[in-house]
């Protein structure tokens, strides 16, 4: 058994400096050899190392380390120091874009190595990530150094009578490490089988890897594996059955947790999984951006919302709403997606002249106007007198301006949440989005070609896409403003990150024409999803693809934010039409009361459902397709019924 050597709590960290100035030139001296740089020094300090070749140590840290210890105090010394000094000197040179070619796909635009294990393992990636960078550095320094290796065999041993009381991910954390550094045989028996069984597959996955610093993809695909692992054997939570405010809440206390219970079971250091800062070696030039330039996204981000449209619901509910355009890099597909639109109308059999024909003719006749004149009809004219001398007592009176020279306004709404994009069961391609899209399209195309105000929106509730963005450009704001976001508003980011958003494709005073391209690229891709962006020639053309989730949507939002622009509107006959592959994720209460709301103020309000799933009972005109053929027929059916009622209501006057 080791003699205790402790000394005086009073003067710990003196009597720390003076071992510590007695053991530096022996510690340096190993540690340049190791590294083959004769520039690299060890210093005490609280301070930042002021370059390359300078390892800092934070006394704290053997403050911490011997007041915890029954070991010897030069032992303890030492071996901190070492530890310190192999997790401060190591250098990574990792670039996303070219080490990451398995991934390219999944990671472009992001930044650095945090956010590359977060889209690609999940928020618990890092930790295991930092844990298998850890273990192999310290593995590798210390194999060839027996002295060395008995001193850290008798500080973990030390500390490993506690793992047993830590968090059941902590404890593999744990495992995994002494797995690898091989410092102490497990006892496997005083774990439970969740942990056990976990750590049973993972030491298969280990024992055929073989770890290369130069070669990062590899560790970060073994990270992958190992989360499956561990969600399978329910290690981890399953963070989809809460909501963002709750997942933020998981991951704060998860974050604390580890750092806390870690430090207890491995040697103390500001640069290991117990800081989370070990991460920070991964940081290539473009990870290098300051948190300056994270806060300025946030602060826009929150401005934005703070400035956005507040809309009322009919039962006194407030909330915010940002209308914003659709990405103008939509654009970059139109040349592929006229060809897939063309390929759709044939594929799916759908007409083109016939369907403006048939709903045309209701249309014009809606439009009739009917001079008013008389004597007590109007404005005094001007011409008086010429009217009176020649005796056209009738045009005494001119006819009143019209708030608007047109006598409609329709306003088209499309679900544009992730569950649109889906393929379904047994089919090839998506096509739920593609026919809203289409559909909406014939009656754009018919309101174009008789004069008549529209506009077309796409809607859900999601991170919200600038009109300026590309793919690159949305991921990394979106994740900038998410970590911001968790940092400074805690369990109320959820409010700030997701936003309800209205993405119009075309406003009522917009040119249809210089719209269209956007337009029939967003045809493309919710054709072709991925595949439509591999035809442009670089990533930059990329559209913000990902600003598409699934089940965000709360339509009675965007009805009410629709339905104040169409009273707005100088118009007599409105319609809002809404075409959707499901129900809102408020509540149908609300939706039906913001569908009453709309229809008491006069607008025809029209439930289009794409496929067999919701209920359209809110909606009193309704259609409901569950094949794209049958698109067409049932838009110009509902929309020509709702024509020929105006007709009779208004006796050919709109």
């Amino acid at each position: 058994m080791l003699l205790v050597m402790k000394p005086n709590e009073k003067n710990i960290e003196s009597e720390i400096v003076l071992e510590f100035e007695k053991i530096r030139p022996a510690i340096t001296r190993l540690i340049q050899s190791q590294t083959a740089n004769k520039m690299l020094t060890i210093n005490l300090g609280k301070s930042k190392n002021s370059n390359d070749n300078d390892i800092v140590i934070n006394p704290s840290i053997l403050v911490n380390s011997v007041s915890t210890s029954k070991l010897d105090f030069k032992d303890l010394i030492i071996g901190t120091v070492v530890h310190e000094s192999i997790h401060s000197m190591q250098d990574y040179k990792f670039n996303i874009d070219q080490d990451l070619k398995k991934y390219a796909e999944e990671t472009t635009g992001l930044n650095d190595i945090e956010e590359v294990l977060e889209i690609l393992s999940g928020p618990f990636g890092k930790y295991v990530f930092e844990v298998l960078i850890h273990s192999y550095e310290e593995y590798f320094f210390v194999k060839d150094f027996k002295g060395l290796t008995s001193i850290f065999e008798d500080m973990y041993r030390e500390s490993f009578a506690q793992t047993k009381k830590l968090k059941e991910f902590n404890q593999f954390l744990t495992l995994l490490f002494h797995l690898i550094t091989d410092y102490l045989t497990i006892e496997k028996n005083i774990f439970n089988k969740k942990v056990i069984d976990s750590f049973n597959e993972t030491e298969k996955l280990i024992l055929n890897f073989n770890f290369d610093k130069e070669k990062l993809e590899d560790v970060i695909e073994l990270t992958i594996q190992i989360i499956d692992i561990c969600r399978i054997n329910k290690l981890l939570p399953d963070l989809k059955e809460y909501s963002l405010g709750e997942q933020r809440e998981i991951l704060e206390t998860m974050d604390d947790t580890i750092v806390d219970e870690l430090n207890k079971v491995l040697i103390p250091s500001s640069t290991n999984v117990t800081t989370g800062n070990t991460l920070q070696k991964f940081l290539g030039e473009k990870g290098k951006e300051s948190d300056d330039e994270k806060l300025n996204f946030m602060d826009d981000h929150v401005s934005k919302i703070g400035s956005s449209e507040t809309i009322y619901l009919p039962n006194g509910k407030v909330s915010k709403l940002i209308n914003t355009n659709l990405p103008e890099s939509f654009k970059n597909l139109y040349s592929n997606g006229i060809k897939t639109y063309n390929n759709l109308l044939e594929e799916w059999n759908l007409p083109i002249l016939e369907v403006t024909n048939k709903i045309k003719p209701y249309f014009i006749h809606n439009q009739k106007r009917r001079r008013i004149s008389g004597y007590d009809q109007g404005d005094l004219s001007p011409h008086v007198p010429l009217m009176l001398a020649s005796g056209r007592y009738e045009r005494m009176f001119e006819q009143k301006q019209r708030l608007s020279n047109k006598s409609y306004a329709v306003s088209l709404l499309i679900d544009g949440s992730g569950s649109m994009l889906e393929k379904k069961k047994g089919e090839v391609y998506p096509w739920s989005l593609s026919a809203a899209l289409i559909g909406a399209n014939y009656l754009a195309q018919i309101c174009h070609e008789l004069n008549v105000d529209f506009e077309v929106a796409i809607f859900n509730r999601a991170f919200l896409a600038k009109d300026n963005e590309n793919e690159e450009m949305y991921l990394k704001r979106k994740m900038a403003v998410s970590s911001m976001l968790n940092s400074n508003y805690g369990s109320n980011a959820e409010y700030y990150f997701n936003t309800t958003n209205h993405y119009f494709i075309k406003k009522f005073d917009d040119s249809w024409k210089s719209q269209y391209e956007k337009f029939i690229g967003l045809i493309d891709f919710s054709r072709n999803l991925r595949s439509s962006l591999d035809t442009l020639d670089t990533v930059e053309q990329h559209p913000p693809a990902s600003m598409f989730e699934r089940g965000t949507n709360v339509d009675e939002r965007n009805i009410m934010f629709s339905t104040k622009r169409l009273l707005e509107h100088g118009s007599n006959t409105k319609l809002l039409a809404v075409l959707s592959d499901g129900m809102t994720r408020g509540t149908l209460m609300d939706l039906k009361s913001s569908i009453d709301y709309s229809t008491r103020f006069g607008i025809d309000v029209i439930g289009i459902g794409i496929g067999d799933r919701g209920s359209w009972k809110q909606y009193q005109n309704k259609t409901q397709i569950s094949q794209p053929e049958e698109l067409i027929y049932s838009i110009v059916n509902i929309t020509k019924d709702i024509l020929i009622r105006n007709v009779k209501q208004s006796s050919g006057a709109a």
